[in-house]
């Protein structure tokens, strides 16, 4: 799947790498993210995992929720159309791209190597 589907950047291969590390504050027109009330991060369309939504919840390194600038890790959790939830991914957010670091199921998702 190819992603970001933002105005923003060029869409390439992967699924929330760009997204995840992305400058471009969530409130500007043409972001696919959105902020929520709460201060976590929504994605609306197709999830890798066959979701229909993805929540972001950025964090510091001690597990504090952060705005998205700011974050060292994200947490996504992808939604099926009832809202139950689907997967969740783990990683941490680069200037280059987030790094996939655990993914709850027992599929690699793309990007994600071994851990030892």
């Amino acid at each position: 799947m190819k992603f970001p589907i933002c105005e923003f950047a060029d869409s390439a291969e992967g699924f929330y790498s760009q997204c995840a590390s992305c400058p471009i504050d969530s409130s500007s027109a043409g972001c696919a993210l959105d902020e929520l009330e709460d201060g976590n991060y929504q994605f609306e369309g197709t999830t890798p995992h066959g979701g229909v939504k993805a929540l972001f919840y950025f964090k510091d390194n001690e597990g504090n929720q952060v705005r998205k600038r700011d974050a060292i890790h994200v947490e996504i959790h992808e939604l099926d159309a009832a809202g139950h939830l689907m997967t969740i991914l783990y990683g941490m957010v680069d200037p280059e791209g987030m790094i996939y670091l655990k993914n709850s199921g027992s599929e690699k998702t793309q990007g994600q190597g071994s851990i030892q």
